[in-house]
C-alpha cells in the first residue's frame, strides 16, 4: 500500500492523492486485497491463473509441472499495483490506464509480461529460476504500459470480478 501511496504522492498534490487512494479502495475494489483473509489475493490470483491458462497454455502447463502458483510470482503485484516494480515516473501512466481500464489493464499487463518472458521461462527447469526470471525482468518490461498491454486482447463477456 505505501508504494502506491508513495507513487500517488509524486503524481498528485496531498488532497488528491487521498481522494485518489480513496477511489483505489472503494471503486476499483482494491480493499479486498486488503482484508483479513486477503480475499481480494486470491480473487485475483484465480483469474489471472484462469486467464494464463486461456492465453499462455504452454505457459501455464510449465508453471503447473513445477508447482508455482500465481501467489508466488504476483502477490506483490497485486498488492502494490506494480508500484513496486515500475519505475516511480512511470506509475502515473500505470495508474491514469488503471482507473480507465480497471483491472482489466492489470491483467492484460501481466499476460503481456509473461507472454515476452515466455521463451526464456519455458526454457527453466528449477521453479527458483523460473521465478527469478519473472522477478528480476519485470522492471524491464514496462513498455506495456505504454500500450504493448493492448497486445494481448481480454475478452470479458459479462463477467464478473
Amino acid at each position: 500500500m505505501n508504494f502506491i501511496v508513495g507513487a500517488l504522492l509524486y503524481h498528485a498534490n496531498e488532497v488528491m492523492s487521498f481522494w485518489l487512494f480513496v477511489s483505489l479502495i472503494e471503486d476499483c475494489e482494491l480493499r479486498d486485497v486488503y482484508m483479513t483473509g486477503l480475499p481480494g489475493l486470491f480473487k485475483h490470483s484465480h483469474i489471472i491463473t484462469t486467464l494464463v491458462d486461456q492465453h499462455l497454455p504452454d505457459l501455464s502447463l510449465h508453471f503447473q509441472q513445477h508447482t508455482l502458483r500465481v501467489e508466488m510470482y504476483a502477490s506483490d503485484w497485486i498488492f502494490a499495483l506494480f508500484a513496486s516494480v515500475i519505475p516511480l515516473e512511470h506509475v502515473g501512466q500505470f495508474l491514469g490506464k488503471f482507473y480507465r481500464h480497471r483491472w482489466i489493464f492489470f491483467y492484460q499487463l501481466i499476460l503481456s509480461v509473461l507472454k515476452f518472458l515466455e521463451r526464456e521461462l519455458l526454457q527453466e527447469d528449477e521453479l527458483w529460476n523460473i521465478l527469478n526470471q519473472i522477478k528480476s525482468q519485470t522492471f524491464l518490461n514496462t513498455a506495456a504500459i505504454g500500450g504493448g498491454a493492448e497486445a494481448v486482447k481480454i475478452k470479458v463477456k459479462n463477467a464478473a470480478f
